[in-house]
């Protein structure tokens, strides 16, 4: 059963359940070429060992050159002379990358992540205390996945009390968008949460706090260079979007994997200790990305896997097939097991140089968010039926819209 020529992204038939074709790829063709919708040639990796080294090789480049790459077209309407929009262009390569890598580096630590636990802990606490008093209901996206990664980073960036009603506004248009046509509304929200950030900055260079970002404007490169004021900015963005989307989806799919698999859950509650394990067997099987968000661009002619890519191909690095790989994680890959010991392989926060820098932030509150909510509620249930879950998806992210349950 050749399946090359299936359009890409493949369609899923159940949530979290791969699609079939990532399988046969893994054992036949793990660096094929393949057809996006518009019917444009790319190249897709889906094996584990060759996708940890597409990750971690700089020759596949993040930012796409003038041609032949295959379009992607978004939807967005890009302003060209916005700095905002095109954030992260700095940083997005070497030498860039690697010095401003270097810079913040020394700011995202196990040991910060670590000193953040109280913190995570009271924030936790706080959340499910007014989920509690809503008297035996909630909407687990809107009552705790959105809430608790969204206080956590506005403690890190020291957001003040009085603008966090204006950051909430500009951080939901992250996550409450739609397919396609709500594109042109998330460009909108980027350029706002930028403009936002460079006026932040500027205040913290005047008056500078404990919190993260203040931390970050007094780092300095070996030659004592600092981060620029568009070097900030992007890291801003690039936080808001891995440290409050990113978290809040990933605890929605989190939930939702545990009700799809009610004796994981059952298990979980029973063995309380397994919360470490399930965190990275969360992260491993329920990803929330859909397959366009780990793009690259070949610089070179590349051969991996046996296979060569040509210089200026388009390259999607399946995380999502990564971490299935039976080869990696057992023959049963394709299950969710909150015991999985190998889970902690996976490759959800990438490999190599884009390794994520707030995998360690992040890992922190799912486990504390996810004790919290089972400690607490230890009867908590879905409140219907699996399928009156609207699942919502974008051109990157998939994740549950709504969670209702009861307790």
């Amino acid at each position: 059963m050749d399946v090359t020529a299936t359009t890409y992204p493949f369609t899923r038939h159940r949530p979290f359940e791969m699609p079939h074709e990532f399988a046969w790829l893994r054992a036949n063709a793990p660096v094929t070429q393949v057809k996006l919708a518009g019917g444009e040639p790319a190249w897709l990796i889906t094996r584990y060992d060759d996708v940890r080294a597409a990750l971690s090789d700089p020759r596949f480049a993040r930012t796409p050159p003038q041609a032949p790459a295959a379009p992607m077209d978004t939807g967005f309407p890009v302003d060209r002379s916005s700095p905002v929009f095109s954030f992260g262009s700095s940083i997005s390569e070497p030498p860039g990358h690697t010095r401003w890598r270097r810079i913040v580096n020394k700011a995202f630590t196990q040991r910060q992540a670590d000193t953040m636990r109280p913190l995570i802990r009271q924030h936790t606490d706080a959340v499910l205390d007014d989920m509690a008093a809503r008297g035996g209901h909630a909407d687990l996206m809107d009552d705790f996945a959105y809430r608790l990664p969204l206080r956590i980073i506005c403690e890190l960036l020291g957001i003040p009390d009085q603008d966090r009603p204006e950051f909430t506004a500009l951080a939901s248009g992250l996550t409450r968008r739609d397919p396609q046509t709500s594109f042109a509304a998330f460009g909108t929200t980027m350029q706002g949460i930028g403009r936002y950030a460079a006026t932040l900055i500027g205040r913290k260079r005047r008056d500078l706090g404990d919190d993260l970002l203040s931390t970050l404007i007094t780092l300095h490169d070996d030659d004592d260079s600092r981060l620029s004021n568009e070097e900030l900015v992007s890291t801003v963005i690039l936080l808001l979007m891995a440290g409050y989307e990113s978290t809040a989806v990933q605890f929605g799919n989190a939930f939702f994997a545990l009700f799809q698999n009610p004796d994981q859950l059952a298990r979980l509650r029973a063995e309380p200790d397994l919360v470490d394990t399930a965190v990275e067997e969360i992260l491993r099987w329920a990803q929330m990305g859909t397959g366009f968000a780990v793009a690259k661009f070949a610089a070179t002619d590349i051969t991996i896997g046996g296979v060569t890519i040509p210089t200026g191909a388009t390259v999607f690095v399946s995380i999502a097939s990564a971490d299935r790989d039976s080869a990696q994680f057992g023959a049963d890959a394709e299950l969710f097991d909150v015991a999985r010991r190998t889970a902690v392989r996976h490759l959800a926060f990438s490999s190599g140089p884009h390794y994520c820098l707030g995998a360690a932030l992040a890992r922190a509150e799912l486990r504390e968010g996810l004790s919290g909510v089972l400690g607490r509620f230890p009867g908590l249930r879905l409140d219907g039926s699996m399928a009156d879950v609207e699942l919502a998806s974008n051109l990157f992210t998939f994740y549950p819209r709504n969670l209702p349950v009861t307790w």
